[in-house]
């Protein structure tokens, strides 16, 4: 009762002009438009069990479970966040997909000790995270604006390799490109800003799904593999069970990976509570300062999602931050979009023929799509980290822990000689961002923080 009260208070959504609000219902065609739009973002981490597998020596028939068995946690995630219960969820919207920070550690895991060894650790890894959770609420002195800025901007920055990649159709860098993939991407990209942009009613709003089909249409006009691709569907059938070998509900731990699958829950953690800044930012950009509980709460769903991957015999999942660009980008941020994606997401886990289509949808497109997303998010960070004035202080706290985080991908070589425990702190500009904005804020601010107890004590 106290929450509804406290959100009654706050302007509706229409002064902030959102389309749909966090709160709001839309009617059941754009829902359904608007949770297939946020659905095909998901697809970007949905081969990262296929690799997995492919990695280990599985066949196509593990390959496959695992696919569908990630996606039904990544789906179950999604509507958790969206549902708001009294512990668990976040309630915005700010769905699910296959964890990229967890995929290293579980094909090391794997190869340790095969698959139980991977789920044994995984469940551990989502244990830490709901751990953490209830503590996050006494930690919002830690988060000022500039920090929390920061975080925002960090959450579009860390998925830049991702988003370049798929835009020239490639895998890795340094690939070959296409100038087909260049056309595609470009034109895809162009339809998703342009309708944004100049766009209204429904252009604005289903901006990303015309982008994604404008960019399948010239895929298949254009001399490129995807109608070849398509040709593969036939051999797929309508409807599978995700399940053929009970084997893949057996556990097993490994002692000796216990400290790096502690550390990667920890900056799971960090990843996505980055995310639920930003998404709260963006969904009530009313608040003056940052509402702890339902972080808490999306933390405690996050890490429960994980746990039940782990023993559904899935990869670990945690929430995306492009999807959570993506709602911005669209001013669509109802939480029931949220709820909607997970459960068309882990329906089409049942749907091999379906669900194989959309994965297929051309590199380049997925890369615009991704960066239509990232550059939002990245602009949204910077307007809040310019929200107060930046006096010296602030500008060392905002410099230096930009710095530190970018150099984790300008020079990832940089941090090959750090301990195996600490590197996954530098994994990415996300996690190592956050840390040094926390710990530079205290330390530039402790003369203050002194000067404030000694005010406080009490005097003999």
């Amino acid at each position: 009762m106290a929450e509804q009260d406290e959100r009654k208070s706050v302007p509706a959504p229409n002064d902030t002009g959102m389309i749909y609000g966090v709160d709001d219902v839309p009617p059941p065609g754009p829902l359904l438009a608007l949770s297939v739009q946020q659905m095909l973002l998901l697809f970007t981490a949905a081969t990262f069990p296929a690799l997995l597998v492919r990695e280990i020596g599985g066949d196509i028939s593990l390959a496959g479970s695992m696919v569908a068995l990630t996606m039904i946690a990544a789906g179950l995630g999604s509507i958790l966040q969206g549902l708001r219960l009294p512990f668990m969820g976040s309630g915005y919207l700010c769905p699910n997909l296959c964890g990229p920070s967890y995929l290293h550690l579980s094909i090391q895991a794997a190869w340790t000790g095969g698959l139980p060894v991977m789920r044994g650790m995984i469940i551990l890894a989502g244990l830490v995270e709901m751990a953490l959770a209830p503590l996050i609420k006494r930690l919002r002195n830690l988060f000022p604006p500039c920090v929390v800025g920061m975080v925002v901007m960090m959450v579009g920055v860390s998925i830049i390799p991702l988003t370049v990649t798929n835009f020239f159709g490639a895998v890795y860098a340094g690939d070959e490109l296409a100038y087909t993939d260049l056309i595609v991407g470009g034109i895809s990209l162009f339809l998703m800003v342009a309708l944004n942009v100049w766009g209204k009613g429904m252009f604005k709003m289903y901006c990303l799904l015309i982008g994604v089909a404008g960019g399948c249409l010239v895929s298949i006009i254009l001399p490129t593999d995807f109608l070849q691709s398509l040709s593969l569907l036939k051999d797929k059938p309508f409807f599978d069970l995700p399940v053929h070998d009970l084997s893949l509900f057996t556990y097993d731990f490994d002692p000796g990976l216990l400290l790096p699958f502690l550390i990667v829950g920890l900056c799971g953690s960090l990843k996505s509570f980055g995310n639920f800044i930003a998404a709260q930012k963006i969904s009530e950009p009313w608040r003056t300062e940052l509402d702890m509980k339902p972080v808490s709460r999306g933390l405690m769903a996050d890490g429960f999602t994980t746990v039940l991957a782990g023993f559904m015999g899935a990869l670990a999942v945690d929430t995306s931050s492009s999807n959570v660009g993506l709602a911005g980008a669209t001013r669509a941020v109802s939480r029931w979009i949220s709820v909607v994606t997970g459960i068309l997401f882990t329906a089409l886990a049942f749907f091999p023929m379906v669900s194989y289509g959309i994965a297929l949808i051309p590199r380049p497109v997925v890369g615009a799509s991704l960066i239509f997303a990232a550059s939002f998010m990245i602009c949204t960070g910077l307007i809040q980290i310019m929200e107060e004035p930046l006096d010296q202080r602030k500008m060392f706290v905002v410099g230096l822990s930009i710095i530190f985080g970018l150099s984790t991908e300008f020079v990832p070589g940089m941090y090959a000689m750090f301990p195996e425990k600490l590197k996954p702190f530098f994994d990415s500009p996300l996690e190592t961002t956050t840390v040094f904005g926390v710990v530079f804020y205290q330390l530039l601010h402790i003369d203050r923080s002194l000067q404030s107890f000694r005010r406080k004590k009490p005097k003999p």
